[in-house]
């Protein structure tokens, strides 16, 4: 058969290897592959759809769910927010006449705040917006733009950190109540997740609605972390509740985490019952306040629990703390702090005042040991339920306070500053681990005497008891004598056989008081050949007078104790705290002989005058008023950092314990450690080869100062000591060092000492003078202990 030629296409044999017609070669054809083997098997069925993942099964039952009744749920949470905010903007907050902020934006401003309690935030901003002084009003002295001009008008910011626990708590209430009506629906896991994504979407959606602006000022309520604390508040409670009976299930196989989970219910509902009674005292202490209306209460409920937590930490010992610290343009820098506490309460209100406190911490503290010892199985739980317990109540008081911070600018003035107000978590842990841990321990003795015991585990199933009249068919006397539970009076053996002699309980006096206390038998239980066996203890009729008597002496005995454990303890730790805080700045007076009470007494007009004994005497090392910057060269250095210190090591060749975050400048041979808010810093002067002692310089410079007119130079001493093993000065004095520019007189403390090269070395700390206290002093005496050179 002829083919063709693949270049002309014209015929040609098939053995021809040259196309006749063009003469070019033909490639050889290739030959037909040979046919596919018969398959081994027949053919398969046709393969299904791919089945989907755990994961995405579940993920389509989510979404192809009843969505109806998940919203239904989710309308709980999102309404309570709603209400209470509505609640929080109808009063008008001191404006009468002229409205400011409307009701719309006071709705807004409320659901910001309450926001926070479910993760939100609470941030103002001002930028560009209107003068408060109006337009027409000139910065400038006569220049052609007024304030409300751009680029010249306020601009700032400030958050505020709250949580009302008030809100959290209700928040879940409503949660939970939603999730209880899918639950009653049978919803499962799915539901759960429903729930927490709509629940989530809504704070979503009112955290956008709570961002108003009001004359320049945006009000920011941090919607994406009030959804995130939102979705994990969600899931954790609905999961919680619809999941129980799993949960229940999961927790029967492991004793260990039932265990657990008990002592933590445990030490919730002890919990509760506290912070109830510690918020009623509260609010009824700030009701009776003076200038506190019905405005002041109603922005109060929202923080009641914060309130709580404030008194319970107060009747344990535990000080409010506050910490205020600004800098200003112009004015210079501000700090203030201090505690409110047992001490305080003391002065304000009296001795009965801390007294009612301590009876309240005595009160909540046997409600956790006593909570604890009626619902705990065994020992090693009720120890668990009081740890949960003191968990609890550190981490609540740690979230209860409120702290804010503000910054910015008006025209030439400009500042920042940050304030807190809340209970000092440390002491909570100390005082805490006293009363919690006095209160576990006599927890199971006032449970006993109050007539109660301890939760007994539950016992496995026991074999049903047979009926009163006689055993039935397929009735096994031993085994059901056996399962049946012991009546007093009544042998655990049933009626068998006599006790034998050795097992005659030896209770003779018992026994021979038997006329006189009936025995309790069963109806229609007869028992012969066997004498009745004593009342059991736990089973004794009502006591007497004696009786009755002798349980209010153990339960006054047993409140007298945890009243001394406690209070005592507290009060002790107290003192022990005062006395430390008045070791310091005792040591740092230096003696009357050296104190002058006006600069003509003490010489500061007579530069040259040699120290005499009514100016500033040279006072030995072993001197009790040099005592702490005299200290033997084998100890420098050894001084301990406190806390928000560091050891900075200098370039210059020493090393000293400044404030963590204060900034280095240097300036020739004076080095300076400034804090970032101005004000206040450490400086370290360098002389080397120095001429003279550190007291002769010390005298030449107070010299200058009183010739500088307007400084209002004052000298509080000014003496010889020997520092580090070296001879040394201490000047402190105030003045006023920009006379010129600004009244605020500062306070200046310098320590100075020749080191063995010759080179003189100055530690100097200054600062506001109204804010100096020698007793709170931390920068300067820090500097001082942990000077060393490299």
């Amino acid at each position: 058969m002829a083919s063709f030629c693949p270049h002309c296409s014209n015929p040609s044999p098939d053995e021809a290897r040259f196309c006749m017609t063009c003469g070019r070669e033909r490639l050889p054809v290739a030959a037909a592959p040979p046919p596919p083997p018969p398959p081994a098997y027949g053919p398969g069925s046709v393969p299904g759809p791919v089945q989907p993942s755990p994961l995405g099964a579940f993920f389509g039952r989510v979404f192809r769910g009843d969505w109806l009744s998940s919203a239904k749920a989710a309308a709980w949470p999102a309404g309570l927010l709603l209400v209470m905010a509505v609640a929080l903007a109808i009063p008008s907050y001191g404006q009468d006449d002229e409205v400011v902020v409307g009701w719309s934006d006071r709705l807004r401003i409320a659901l910001a705040m309450l926001l926070q309690g479910v993760g939100g935030g609470f941030e103002m901003k001002a930028s560009g917006g209107s003068s408060p002084f109006g337009s027409d009003y000139d910065t400038s002295g006569g220049g052609p733009s007024g304030f409300g001009a751009p680029g010249t008008d306020a601009m700032g910011a400030a958050s505020l950190s709250l949580v009302p626990l008030t809100v959290t708590l209700l928040w879940i209430g409503a949660l939970c109540l939603g999730a209880r009506m899918l639950r009653t629906r049978g919803a499962g896991l799915e539901a759960a997740v429903r729930l927490s994504l709509l629940v989530t979407g809504l704070v979503l959606a009112l955290a956008l609605f709570a961002q108003p602006e009001i004359q320049g000022v945006e009000i920011s309520s941090s919607p994406l972390l009030a959804a995130l604390g939102a979705l994990a508040i969600s899931l954790v409670v609905s999961c919680g509740v619809l999941q129980r009976d799993d949960l229940a299930d999961w927790l029967a196989q492991r004793p260990g985490a039932r265990s657990a989970v008990r002592a933590f219910g445990t030490a919730v509902r002890a919990l509760g019952a506290v912070v109830a009674l510690c918020s009623l005292v509260g609010f009824v202490a700030y009701a009776g306040a003076d200038d506190v209306d019905g405005t002041a209460l109603l922005i109060a409920l929202p923080i009641l629990p914060n309130i709580g937590f404030a008194v319970l930490g107060l009747s344990w010992g535990v000080p409010v703390k506050f910490d205020v610290q600004g800098q200003f343009g112009m004015v210079g820098s501000r700090a203030e702090s201090g505690s409110f506490g047992l001490s305080e309460i003391r002065d304000v209100w009296g001795n009965g005042a801390v007294a009612g406190a301590l009876s309240i911490g005595v009160v909540c503290a046997l409600t956790f040991g006593v909570g604890a010892a009626r619902r705990s199985a065994d020992r090693r739980e009720q120890l668990a339920a009081g740890g949960f317990s003191l968990g609890l109540v550190l981490l609540f008081t740690g979230v209860s306070g409120v702290s804010a911070k503000i910054e910015g600018g008006l025209a030439d003035w400009g500042g920042r500053g940050t304030s807190e107000f809340a209970p000092s978590v440390p002491d909570a842990l100390l005082f805490g681990l006293l009363w919690v841990g006095a209160a576990i321990f006599l927890g199971p003795y006032v449970l006993r005497l109050v007539g109660q015991q301890a939760l007994i585990p539950p016992a496995p199933p026991a074999v049903p008891m047979p009926p009163a009249y006689g055993p039935g068919a397929g009735y096994a006397p031993g085994v059901a004598a056996a399962a049946e539970p012991a009546l007093p009076g009544v042998p655990p053996g049933g009626p068998a056989a006599p006790p034998a002699p050795a097992d005659v309980p030896d209770h003779p006096a018992t026994v021979a008081a038997a006329p006189s206390a009936p025995y309790a038998v069963g109806p229609h239980t007869m028992h012969l050949g066997a004498a009745p066996a004593p009342v059991s203890p736990g089973v004794a009729p009502v006591p007497g007078a004696a009786e009755r008597k002798r349980k209010v002496l153990v339960w006054t005995a047993t409140l007298t104790a945890a009243f001394v454990i406690g209070g005592g303890a507290t009060a002790g730790a107290l003192l022990l705290k005062n006395n430390n805080d008045e070791s310091g700045p005792a040591q740092n007076k230096p003696p009357a002989a050296s104190q002058s009470a006006t600069p003509d007494q003490d010489g500061q007009n007579q530069p040259n005058q040699q120290p005499s004994a009514s100016a500033a005497p040279a006072i030995s090392p072993s001197s009790p008023s040099a005592s702490l910057f005299a200290s033997p060269s084998a100890s420098q250095g050894s001084g301990t950092l406190p806390a928000g210190f560091v050891l900075k090591q200098d370039p210059a060749g020493f090393a000293v314990g400044v404030m963590d975050g204060w900034q280095r400048r240097q300036s020739g041979t004076q080095i300076f450690y400034e804090a970032p808010t101005g004000g206040a810093y450490l400086q370290i002067g360098i002389i080397r080869n120095t001429p003279t002692s550190s007291y002769e310089n010390f005298l030449g410079l107070e010299a200058k100062h009183a010739q500088t007119p307007g400084t209002d130079y004052r000298r509080s001493r000014l003496i010889q000591n020997t520092y580090q093993g070296r001879p040394g000065a201490l000047w402190e004095f105030t003045h006023i060092p920009e006379p010129d520019e600004s009244s605020l007189r500062r306070h200046v403390i310098d320590q100075a000492f020749v080191a063995a090269d010759g080179t003189e070395y100055a530690i100097l700390a200054a600062g506001r003078a109204d804010l100096w206290d020698a007793s709170k002093d931390v920068v300067f005496s820090t500097a001082t202990s942990t000077f060393t050179l490299n």
